[in-house]
């Protein structure tokens, strides 16, 4: 009789503790999972948190956070998670009253683009580990990975030729009374402008450089359609990055630089561009263009693309820019456009992102304002 007493007083203890903890268990429950830092480039490290606070005086003895995040982000090994087409991610948690948790994993974000945690599941378990409560977070944790640096080692020679022409030809009238800085002597400066006092101190040729008074834009036309069916997408990736060094390169030396290509925001569907500007923040706002954009199947023919800012830049009066494309695509209506586009006196330099054993022919053929960057078949 008294076991009988003591099963029905458990029972009721256990139904009346189920009752309240499934009224009660996610009162004053706050997850959160977030990134360190909300923008990362390429390669860099960042931190995943996690923030559990029970802010009640009910315990809570088993709590279960799954999400799952994008498999670029490359964690350490671990038991918790698992890697399949995405990361999934399993963490538990033991709360006191008033207690907060933090956990910080670090990682490498390993490939540009705009990724997210869309939602944040939450399991709790009652204080005999027999029943399962639910609920979700609908909650948009999102980072933004910009585009890998590329470094000047990197570069080829004729590519350094090519921008190094612009450059020249943009600042040919630089105005001597708008000192700007010093900074390292690069193959197309003056000889007029070195600074051999700066030059003496530092053991590396300087350079005094100036306000220009005669500014034209530099307009970086990137096409995202490839020739190539297999491993498209590292072309495209490389064609992305050329692109920002590109945009880095002018910028800092306060030449106007515009962006237009046929790719498209992955939120707004919308094709990228950035207006012409060379202030601070300019590089960024291209990097963060070039971040969204989501590689597809099809694209807006860049020919359309090249025609619609040729011919906005000529009612506009900007008939002296100079335009760079890039573009692994080389079929015949683009390299008619482009012949065209030089007859009419346009000054284009074509740089070709393609895989060391293929030629850039028909383009080669354009002479030496065309530049082959050569990707190995690894990416």
């Amino acid at each position: 009789m008294r076991l009988l007493i003591v099963l029905a007083i458990g029972a009721l203890f256990y139904f009346f503790q189920n009752l309240f903890f499934k009224k009660n268990w996610y009162k004053g429950l706050d997850v959160n999972v977030a990134f360190e830092k909300n923008i990362v480039r390429e390669g860099d490290k960042n931190t995943l948190i996690e923030v559990v606070r029970n802010d009640k005086l009910l315990p809570l003895p088993v709590i279960l956070v799954k999400f799952s995040l994008t498999r670029t982000f490359l964690f350490p090994r671990e038991n918790n998670a698992s890697v399949t087409d995405q990361y999934y991610r399993r963490e538990y948690f033991t709360c006191r009253p008033f207690q907060s948790v933090t956990r910080k994993y670090t990682f490498t974000a390993s490939k540009r683009g705009e990724y997210r945690i869309s939602s944040v599941d939450v399991i709790c378990k009652d204080f005999f580990f027999a029943e399962n409560v639910f609920a979700g977070l609908n909650r948009f944790f999102s980072v933004l990975v910009l585009p890998g640096r590329i470094r000047d080692g990197e570069v080829p020679r004729d590519l350094l030729q090519l921008t190094g022409d612009i450059i020249s030809r943009i600042k040919l009238l630089d105005d001597p009374f708008e000192f700007r800085g010093i900074r390292e002597y690069q193959p197309y400066d003056s000889v007029n402008h070195i600074n051999w006092k700066a030059s003496a101190k530092s053991d590396v040729l300087q350079v005094n450089t100036f306000h220009t008074t005669n500014k034209r834009n530099v307009v970086i036309l990137l096409n995202m359609e490839t020739g190539i069916i297999r491993k498209g997408d590292v072309i495209a990736e490389a064609a992305i990055k050329i692109a920002s060094y590109l945009a880095t390169q002018f910028v800092s030396e306060q030449i106007p630089t515009a962006l237009y290509t046929n790719g498209c925001d992955e939120d707004s569907k919308e094709q990228v561009s950035v207006e012409a500007g060379s202030d601070e923040g300019h590089i960024r706002n291209i990097d963060v263009a070039l971040a969204k954009i989501k590689l597809a199947e099809m694209y807006e023919p860049f020919t359309k693309v090249l025609n619609r800012v040729i011919s906005t830049d000529a009612e506009l009066g900007n008939v002296n820019n100079e335009y760079i494309i890039i573009s692994n695509y080389r079929k015949d209506d683009l390299i008619g456009q482009i012949d065209e586009l030089k007859r009419l006196g346009y000054r284009i330099g074509i740089i070709v992102p393609e895989y060391n054993y293929n030629t850039i022919s028909p383009l080669a053929e354009n002479g030496t304002d065309v530049v082959k960057w050569g990707i190995d078949e690894e990416g």
